[in-house]
């Protein structure tokens, strides 16, 4: 699901050796093992946001199985951050920009993005916090690498701790560079992971405009449901993007893959033109639906780090 239109701008990898061992198995949490289920659909993009009418889709149930260990993709990236820094700073401004306002981001959420809610922790993390106000207004963050990072076929992954809320939507995306002059969705978007209802399911999607239609936005991919809560501990997020599919994995194991081959009519496979990476996370909207009473006042996403691949 876009959070571009409506505000007016817009094999794994393997983490650096460099984080101590101690540290790392210190967070280590179950591994989760899905069969994933398919969905594909076709959903029209309007001036004012999107439209979220699905007009065709096939959903398969996906079946859990039981695993254990959190997976730890290493290898040669790329591109990597370990949030390293004083507590309260930003995040790599070679890296990093926050991208700040409110008027809904497309889909009527709550939040005013603020600079300050997307912070280094000053124990390895990149901290998002979205603060929920008595008189039903919320403050959230949202940083992107638009500009000073971006890549092409390959992988990118990150390993997060999601929160779990009524009304929250954290997402881990890639958001195609051409997006400034094309417009989405044909500059291509993929949903690395979204939990807008619950951490025990989790949505990994592919966005695009089709041959005839750029401003018709073509979905590609689905949902997984997991045997654990995606929020009770650290889990590693990553997808592949090729020139015949996508594969999305949490803790090295497949939770979803679109092949080219089998995308709806007309999509135009550009996810292997270079993306740029974005944390966010949103509070309310069409999609998620409004916070209630259960919603915490205050939730985190919590990134330990992120890597990217290419080739």
């Amino acid at each position: 699901m876009s959070r571009h239109a409506g505000r007016g701008d817009d094999g794994p990898v393997r983490r650096s050796v460099r984080r101590a061992a101690s540290r790392r198995a210190a967070r280590r949490a179950g591994r989760i093992a899905v069969r994933p289920a398919v969905v594909a659909g076709v959903v029209a993009a309007c001036s004012g946001g999107l439209a979220l009418v699905l007009v065709a889709a096939s959903v398969v149930v996906p079946v859990v199985r039981a695993a254990t260990g959190e997976g730890d993709p290493l290898g040669g990236a790329s591109w990597s951050d370990d949030f390293d820094g004083p507590a309260g700073t930003p995040p790599d401004a070679a890296s990093w920009t926050a991208q700040t306002g409110a008027g809904g981001w497309g889909n009527d959420e709550l939040q005013t993005y603020t600079a300050d809610a997307a912070v280094l922790d000053g124990d390895g993390h990149l901290v998002i916090t979205a603060a929920l106000g008595a008189d039903g207004s919320a403050t959230s963050g949202r940083i992107t690498t638009q500009t000073k990072r971006s890549f092409g076929a390959g992988t990118v992954a990150a390993r997060i701790r999601l929160p779990d809320g009524t009304g929250l939507l954290p997402a881990f995306w890639l958001l195609g560079d051409s997006v400034d002059t094309v417009g989405w969705p044909a500059a291509g978007e993929v949903d690395v992971v979204e939990t807008p209802f619950s951490t025990g399911k989790s949505t990994h999607l592919l966005h695009g405009g089709t041959l005839t239609a750029p401003t018709t936005d073509s979905q590609a991919g689905g949902d997984a449901v997991h045997d654990v809560r995606l929020s009770d501990g650290f889990h590693v997020f990553a997808v592949t993007r090729t020139a015949d599919a996508v594969t999305w994995t949490i803790d090295d194991e497949e939770v979803q893959r679109v092949d080219r081959a089998s995308t709806p009519d007309g999509l135009r496979w550009v996810f292997t033109q270079p993306f740029h990476v974005l944390f966010s996370l949103a509070v309310g909207g069409r999609w998620p639906g409004s916070p209630d009473e259960t919603t915490p006042a205050k939730s985190r996403m919590v990134v330990d780090w992120v890597r990217a691949t290419e080739g």
